[in-house]
């Protein structure tokens, strides 16, 4: 798959799609179009079975659970688990009404899912803000983003993803151009948190975005 060659632009489609970084590449991939797991590099026979056999074996626990939604369609935690699922399989149109039903049945998060929900949610939103700047829909999945992240923070403080959350609104905010914001909330976190991996990230995210205010 070379995305350069403009002869078959279904290259590059899928190159940006599904996140393809390095070449070669193999992508496994559902009927409906859901990356079920790729792998870069080349792989020899014996390496590459292993992948192959991890992917149908995905593919087989994931078309167990959409049966089980089929029998129990207002079942909080399929619809959290499967909504999950699409997000990483890169399929967004599948997981939003899927997410939707699991927020409006799990207010009080029993399923101890939602948090992680909304704060992929937002990574997915926050991911086409910074793929497409240039586009008149860039505003929508900013707000987007912004709210998911938000609601990790301002809902589920104790939570495990509640410091990644503000990570990902900073950061989110600076692909944006708002430095302001998302300095604010950088330094805000690089002062609080205990997650030393989480700190370092944080500062070294400050350091980037105080040079581009100021370039600015």
């Amino acid at each position: 798959m070379n995305p350069e060659d403009e002869d078959y632009p279904i290259n590059e489609e899928t190159r940006s799609r599904y996140g393809v970084t390095a070449y070669p590449a193999v992508l496994f991939v559902s009927p409906d179009g859901g990356l079920i797991q790729k792998a870069s590099g080349f792989l020899p026979p014996e390496k590459f079975s292993p992948i192959m056999e991890a992917a149908l074996e995905k593919q087989e626990a994931f078309s167990k659970k959409l049966a089980k939604l089929e029998k129990k369609p207002d079942d909080v935690k399929l619809n959290a688990q499967i909504a999950l699922t699409y997000l990483e399989r890169k399929q967004l149109e599948k997981a939003v009404p899927l997410s939707e039903k699991a927020f409006e049945h799990d207010p009080r998060n029993k399923s101890k899912l939602i948090p992680d929900l909304h704060n992929r949610l937002g990574l997915t939103y926050a991911e086409m803000v910074g793929a497409m700047l240039e586009s008149p829909e860039v505003e929508t999945y900013f707000e987007k983003a912004v709210s998911h992240f938000k609601t990790v923070i301002g809902t589920y403080p104790k939570s495990d993803v509640y410091e990644h959350a503000q990570y990902y609104l900073g950061v989110t905010y600076g692909v944006k151009g708002h430095f302001e914001d998302a300095i604010v909330v950088l330094e805000k976190l690089a002062h609080h948190t205990s997650d030393e991996n989480i700190r370092q990230s944080a500062e070294a995210r400050l350091e980037q975005i105080r040079d581009l205010a100021e370039s600015k």
